[in-house]
């Protein structure tokens, strides 16, 4: 659920633009409210290809993606890169208006991780110039080089360059579209409120990571998230965990937890076949159980996941290491090995930690 909330994306709105007056009104807007912009509510659906695009009457929307990657010797590789777009005004906005538009704030994260070792880097663009943007068909979502491009045969090409660290990933949805929650509205909280989510489960199916000099030939799975709303996280949340896991028995979950005066939580399954079912809170326990002390504070690297209804009683494990994503909020985003009912991978990332 990659939406870094209001407590990321206001110091980012506020680097990524200029200081003028009418920019200081911008962001004096973005404090204040979602006026005029739509919000994610039940009943919605989604609708694709369409919705693999942009979503402007919205305030923010994001890309994202990871990856678990191994070379041809079992070598550990974990990649994540999210572009997000973040509206200053409600859209439609006029196309093909020239200039740099004040309308809309672009920006990007990529890391490239393997054990006791983490890469990261970060982008940002203004809307209106060209330099970052999404189509839906073909799917195109890009940033200066970095981009995430629909290729023959429902085939996906990631490529980023880091500066010291470069991936080139071909992928393939391994099934239908994921919609999370309600026909794809995902509730944040018990009180209403949420955003609309749909999700794949990928095959890494070739491509290559590069750290310096050295080049690796990769493959392995993935998970895309596609989301977007106009609504951050209560006054009472805090932040979030949530994880991707693929299990070996070629089943998938995504699960969050928002933490707050009173914890919530979300679930999807994905069964072999590719079908997908909601697990409400009352299905799984999540719970962490034990922590690492990191650069910046005190963070939960082992978790227990139990979900009687598939018959999972699992720990899910951080890699060793330090997976922190610097920036104006920092957060954790990292991969993980699972063990326990069932064998697996996935990634984990978590939000209002730290110092």
């Amino acid at each position: 659920m990659n939406n870094l909330c209001r407590s990321l994306l206001i110091p980012i709105v506020l680097a990524s633009c200029t200081n003028d007056p009418e920019s200081d009104a911008s962001i004096d807007a973005l404090r204040a409210g979602a006026e005029g912009f739509r919000q994610a509510a039940p009943g919605m659906t989604v609708e694709l290809p369409h919705d693999m695009g942009p979503h402007p009457a919205f305030r923010l929307e994001w890309w994202y993606l990871t990856a678990n990657l191994k070379t041809a010797r079992g070598e550990p590789f974990g990649v994540q890169w999210t572009l997000f777009r973040t509206g200053i005004r409600p859209g439609p906005y006029k196309d093909k208006e020239p200039g740099w538009h004040r309308n809309e704030v672009w920006f990007a994260h990529a890391a490239l991780s393997r054990p006791e070792d983490h890469h990261f880097a970060d982008r940002a663009a203004r809307g209106g110039s060209g330099q970052a943007g999404a189509d839906a068909q073909p799917f195109k979502a890009w940033i200066d080089q970095w981009q995430l491009v629909s290729l023959e045969g429902d085939t996906w090409e990631l490529r980023v360059d880091g500066g010291d660290f470069r991936y080139r990933l071909q992928l393939k949805p391994q099934a239908s579209a994921v919609l999370n929650g309600d026909r794809g509205f995902s509730a944040k909280s018990a009180g209403g409120g949420g955003s609309m989510y749909f999700s794949y489960p990928l095959q890494v199916i070739g491509g290559e990571v590069q750290i310096g000099p050295e080049k690796y030939s990769v493959s392995g799975q993935g998970w895309f998230d596609r989301e977007w709303s106009s609504q951050y996280l209560n006054s009472d949340q805090e932040g979030w965990d949530w994880m991707a896991l693929h299990l070996n028995d070629d089943r998938h979950l995504m699960l969050f937890r928002v933490r707050g005066v009173e914890d919530f939580y979300f679930g999807t399954v994905v069964a072999t076949d590719g079908s997908a079912r909601t697990l409400e809170a009352t299905e799984f326990n999540l719970l962490p159980i034990e922590t690492r002390d990191t650069r910046y504070g005190e963070v939960p690297v082992v978790w227990q996941l139990q979900v009687p209804s598939e018959a999972l009683d699992l720990k899910i494990r951080s890699w060793s290491g330090d997976y922190w994503n610097p920036g104006s909020l920092r957060y954790w985003e990292g991969p993980v090995t699972i063990s326990g009912s069932q064998e697996g991978e996935g990634y984990l990332e978590m939000t209002g930690y730290g110092k």
